[in-house]
């Protein structure tokens, strides 16, 4: 007989039980600080009309599409151009607004402070780190205009990570209207600005030269190049929002307001630990961005962990024109700094094992498993009749090899009728007062 393949699709995985108690710490976690801003979870459909996710303001992202077929006579009918006609969400923002435009009524048309924590696809050339479907984990806040909104989504996402435990974060933040401020001032042509964007992004990565030759490459004049390759840098000196410098390239005032207002949060005590950073560099590839944009990191990582920004003229698409902006952290990330720092939720769990003699015993054990589960303790059954000395082995050579931390008691009901609570693990007290909440049932 040939082997069958077990591996998951191309660029999906399977996640063991470590791996999803970290992510289930992470989701409670991050609800709770959320819902205690004033955020409310909602949740949105995997599948959207593919018109609705293509066309969206959603750059690159907007090219990796599951694509749906369509079905039965559609189908037959159909021609290669038109042959999809649904796909699988990229990421949560497009169909957030979509959410907003059809439940408006519904939500009573004040601002809405949503949650939405959920799968996304996306038909990338799998790698290490980089997966075809992950989580996003998003706020949002729709129908406020002002940099109020920027701040709560901010300040409520560094004190979430905080809680998580995610140590010397770096928040890079810039304006969309600055980088169009200063296009204007250098005398870009609307036709070659999305792909300066784009050379500008690259900064990071290539050298200035290198840069300027892209932005040549594009129509724009060398010594224009230059000086808006020169000029950029120059904004970002020292990571500190200059009044004096924003205002010679033309940026207007309210721009300026809305960064200090940023960067006043590095001397709100609360985030001391945080580093704030004026970058000009910083883009951000998704086209509908309209505002203040931002990017968390871990630079002792090197890579992202969060990003986001205001999209005010997303929602006119879907008829429903109002502010937005949103904060997405990079869920799959945090998971794996904690994976990698050895986080294990398990690991501390209080764990009783039931051994029963005879299946016809559960009914006796039922009642103490349900008293030591009022207690917090995790409680399971082990009906495979072995002996209770082999199990209790087994046991005890895990929990020493697991590094497990929490108490671990071994309960045996033996078919004579005997009950006997050993210890597997923990301090021994513990394990006395499980034999109490044994004795007080028997």
């Amino acid at each position: 007989m040939a082997k069958v393949d077990t591996s998951p699709s191309r660029g999906m995985r399977d996640l063991l039980p470590r791996e999803v108690a970290i992510r289930d710490h992470m989701t409670s976690v991050i609800l709770e600080t959320y819902r205690e801003a004033g955020f409310v979870k909602i949740e949105t459909p995997a599948v959207e009309d593919l018109d609705r996710l293509i066309g969206s303001g959603g750059g690159e992202n907007e090219k990796l599409v599951f694509k749906i077929l369509k079905r039965g006579e559609k189908l037959e009918n159909a021609t290669e151009d038109s042959i999809a006609d649904l796909g699988l969400r990229f990421d949560l923002t497009v169909p957030l607004s979509r959410y907003y435009a059809h439940n408006f009524a519904k939500l009573g048309g004040s601002i809405l402070r949503s949650i939405q924590i959920g799968p996304v696809w996306r038909a990338e050339r799998p790698q290490k780190g980089r997966y075809r479907q992950f989580v996003q984990c998003d706020i949002d806040i729709i129908g406020e205009a002002t940099i109020v909104a920027e701040l709560a989504l901010i300040s409520t996402t560094l004190r979430a990570l905080g809680r998580l435990g995610v140590p010397s974060l770096s928040l890079r933040f810039n304006h969309r209207a600055l980088l169009d401020q200063v296009l204007d001032f250098f005398g870009i042509e609307s036709e070659a600005r999305s792909g300066v964007l784009i050379a500008l992004d690259k900064l990071d990565k290539l050298s200035q030269d290198d840069v300027a030759k892209l932005i040549v490459d594009l129509g724009v004049a060398p010594e224009t190049a230059e000086a808006l390759l020169s000029q950029m840098v120059a904004l970002g000196e020292g990571g500190e929002v200059n009044r004096e410098r924003l205002a010679k390239v033309g940026i207007a005032d309210s721009v300026a307001d809305d960064l200090a207002a940023i960067a006043a949060l590095a001397g709100d005590g609360e985030f001391k630990e945080v580093n704030f950073v004026f970058d000009p560099k910083v883009i951000r590839g998704m086209g509908y961005y309209t505002g203040p944009i931002f990017e968390l990191s871990l630079p002792q990582f090197g890579f992202s962990v969060g990003g986001g920004g205001r999209y005010d003229t997303m929602l006119e698409r879907f008829g429903r024109p109002a502010p937005a902006c949103g904060f997405s952290i990079g869920f799959e990330r945090v998971a794996l700094y904690l994976e990698e720092s050895g986080f294990d939720p398990l690991l501390d769990r209080n764990v009783v094992h039931i051994r029963l003699g005879s299946p016809s015993l559960f009914a006796k054990a039922a009642p103490i498993a349900a008293k030591l589960r009022e207690a917090g303790y995790v409680v399971d059954f082990d009906g495979s009749g072995r002996k209770a000395e082999a199990l209790l082995r087994g046991y005890r050579k895990g929990y020493e090899e697991s590094g497990r931390r929490g108490v671990e008691a071994f309960i045996d009901f033996g078919e004579d009728g005997s009950i006997n609570v050993s210890r597997v693990g923990g301090a021994e007290e513990e394990i006395e007062v499980v034999r109490g909440l044994v004795v007080t049932n028997e």
